[in-house]
């Protein structure tokens, strides 16, 4: 048992390690330890700037490219970070104070999705199909 572990530990060791042996077709390794092994993290090349405006309309705009006698504001963006700012949800309590009244009205509970007043009716219904099917299998059974 403890053999078939250590066989297996072994194997995952060599999966992990293997990209950083092999060669590529460019006859570099997969994966090679370094500084450009970094790049994904953040750097000046990964941080960009840009400016945003509001138009007469009240329409915002993003760019690099400003019209003149319009104020901008910077706004600094890191594309190896994907982080994005959490939405903050209002509360139940300023939500049910901005909501009007509910009226009551009679309804019909979830369950149930027809008027009391027509379950006879379907009740009739559902008998008259009963009363085919139950004749057409006798039509069957007399034609077999």
């Amino acid at each position: 048992m403890k053999f078939k572990i250590g066989f297996m530990l072994l194997i995952l060791v060599a999966a992990v390690a293997a990209p950083y042996f092999i060669k590529g077709r460019d006859g570099k390794p997969l994966m090679e330890f370094g500084k450009e092994s970094l790049d994904i993290l953040s750097t000046e090349k990964t941080r960009q700037q840009y400016q945003k405006w509001q138009d007469e309309n009240g329409v915002w705009h993003f760019g690099d490219d400003i019209p003149e006698g319009v104020q901008t504001e910077v706004v600094n963006v890191d594309t190896a970070a994907n982080i994005i700012r959490s939405v903050k949800v209002a509360k139940e309590e300023e939500e049910e104070r901005d909501t009007p009244a509910k009226v009551n009205t009679p309804s019909l509970p979830i369950p149930m999705t027809v008027d009391p007043t027509e379950v006879s009716e379907m009740m009739d219904n559902a008998n008259n199909i009963q009363k085919l099917m139950d004749d057409r299998a006798s039509q069957l059974e007399a034609i077999q």
